[in-house]
């Protein structure tokens, strides 16, 4: 059987969080928990404020739906996955998000675990776009095993 080359995947994450959370420890604990994808990976995670267009339009859109303030604790990451691909992760960006958002919503979902209250993971549309996002991020959190790019 020959090994697979090691692949990369651009994910943007927004995250609802309950008043209060600590969002660099969920920083952390999103790339921690990456170790529970089906293929063995390292991340890096690094945290963004929110712009300003994307929160306006989350403040407007739950005001209407009669959820005043649903984007006070909005909270945007950009993460960067190494994988070795395989069946049951295969080296494609939406299965990558995917397969992030299950692991991140079983494990970390629900105030009692992490004050994540809702997660919307996506693969970057381009690595040009991530990387302008990502070089916004006031904080960084990674897996001991992630490079130091």
């Amino acid at each position: 059987m020959e090994a697979t080359a090691p692949a990369e995947a651009l994910l943007l994450i927004t995250a609802s969080t309950a008043p209060g959370t600590d969002v660099s420890d969920l920083g952390q604990r999103l790339a921690d928990t990456v170790v529970h994808l089906p293929s063995p990976a390292a991340a890096l995670v690094g945290r963004s404020a929110v712009p300003d267009d994307v929160a306006s339009w989350a403040a407007e859109l739950g005001e209407r739906q009669g959820m005043a303030g649903a984007a006070a604790d909005l909270v945007m990451y950009f993460a960067r996955l190494w994988f070795h691909p395989s069946p049951d992760l295969p080296a494609d960006n939406i299965a990558v998000a995917i397969a992030c958002r299950q692991v991140w919503e079983t494990r970390l979902r629900g105030v009692e675990l992490s004050g994540m209250t809702d997660l919307v993971c996506l693969p970057a549309p381009d690595a040009d776009m991530w990387l302008r996002g990502a070089l916004g991020c006031t904080s960084l959190a990674r897996t001991a095993d992630a490079p130091r790019a």
